[in-house]
């Protein structure tokens, strides 16, 4: 449990001032107003406007994937060090609402950061709305899904010093200069 809870607070404030970033350079926290800021193209998105918010947008994912527990940062419920945890407890659709919860939570996740970051609804080519808002809106969700499916895959666990480290010594100090 504490290694949980200290995991959560180290990189709930990078998170936190990730975003913050973001929305002082846009100056509302409406959702509407956020996206409509961004509709006039790729090259409007928030995380094209500064080298400071390009920053902001890769400390949030970070600190997104160290907040849904996903590998490497998934100490918490490493299975490696635990005796597998719920692996053991649940089957079946108790164990399909745990990692349906898991998903879930990468699907908010990313729906934020396409928001703020990633022009939200709006059309990637302007002019071009092809199925309205909600076809660009799912499908950059879903290249931001995709990346953090294959970072899961593709990066080593990390050893909790190591986690603590890049959380308070790396991600914060980065965040205050976003």
């Amino acid at each position: 449990g504490m290694r949980a809870a200290a995991q959560i607070i180290s990189y709930e404030i990078p998170n936190g001032l990730a975003i913050l970033a973001a929305l002082v350079l846009l100056g509302t926290l409406n959702m509407n107003e956020i996206a409509e800021s961004q509709s006039g193209g790729v090259w409007t998105w928030v995380v094209f406007r500064s080298p400071f918010t390009f920053l902001a947008f890769f400390l949030y994912l970070t600190s997104s994937l160290a907040e849904a527990n996903r590998t490497p940062f998934d100490l918490p419920a490493a299975e490696s060090e635990l005796v597998s945890g719920y692996h053991t407890e649940y089957s079946g659709m108790r164990w399909a609402m745990f990692m349906m919860s898991e998903y879930i939570e990468m699907f908010v996740i990313n729906a934020v950061a396409v928001t703020v970051f990633l022009g939200g609804w709006a059309s990637v080519v302007p002019g071009v709305p092809f199925a309205g808002g909600v076809f660009w809106f799912v499908a950059k969700v879903a290249v931001l899904m995709y990346v953090g499916i294959w970072l899961r895959f593709t990066l080593p666990r990390l050893r909790v010093d190591q986690l603590m480290y890049t959380g308070w010594k790396v991600l914060i100090p980065l965040a205050f200069v976003a």
